[in-house]
């Protein structure tokens, strides 16, 4: 009898793990999906970084008629000091959208980070506030617009608008620069340039 129970146990824990991925436990209480922002705010605090962008996206109703919808993302990135991993929230018109997991945050009171990777590797998929917690503020940003076309079958699509950001981090003359490219505040590519200054 007790095999069964442990077995019943533990297959409804695995049910319940998606679900808790998609949530920030802080000294408030728990935030997830579907909360608002006013929510994580009273139960979270201020994040250590916030950073957002629009997402415009157009879609055809019928011919000569188009509908273009506006969309602020945000991202807040908590850092929860160094035993317990940086904490991502992403924020959509004002309500929580989705829960990300990052690496260890970084000292509350230590100086902030230099331009400074070192051997830390920056990986597709991370947000602004990972990568700042990893190697500090950039020597140079340049942001720009670019438009995709989704394609959703042979006769509907939608125009949608993204903005790209591009990070240069300078090392010095004897290492090269490290050029980072967001996309919607998520690293889509990492590439060396020249030697520094």
């Amino acid at each position: 009898m007790y095999p069964i129970i442990l077995v019943t146990l533990l297959s409804f824990g695995l049910f319940l793990s998606p679900a808790i991925a998609d949530s920030i436990s802080c000294d408030g209480g728990l935030v997830s999906d579907g909360n608002s922002v006013v929510d994580l705010l009273m139960k979270c605090g201020q994040p250590a970084w916030k950073e957002s962008h629009q997402e415009e996206f157009t879609d055809r109703l019928g011919p000569g008629l188009k509908q273009r919808t506006y969309v602020t993302v945000e991202q807040w990135t908590y850092n929860f000091g160094p035993q317990q991993l940086l904490r991502t929230v992403t924020i959509k018109n004002g309500v929580v959208t989705g829960v990300k997991t990052g690496q260890y945050g970084p000292s509350k009171d230590r100086e902030p980070v230099k331009p400074e990777c070192g051997d830390r590797i920056i990986s597709t998929g991370e947000t602004k506030g990972e990568v700042l917690a990893k190697c500090g503020e950039p020597f140079y940003r340049t942001s720009y617009n670019e438009e995709l076309r989704e394609q959703f079958d042979e006769i509907h699509s939608r125009r949608v608008v993204v903005t790209v950001e591009e990070w240069t981090y300078n090392f010095g003359p004897q290492r090269f620069l490290r050029i980072i490219t967001f996309r919607n505040g998520k690293v889509i590519d990492v590439r060396t340039g020249a030697y520094g200054r």
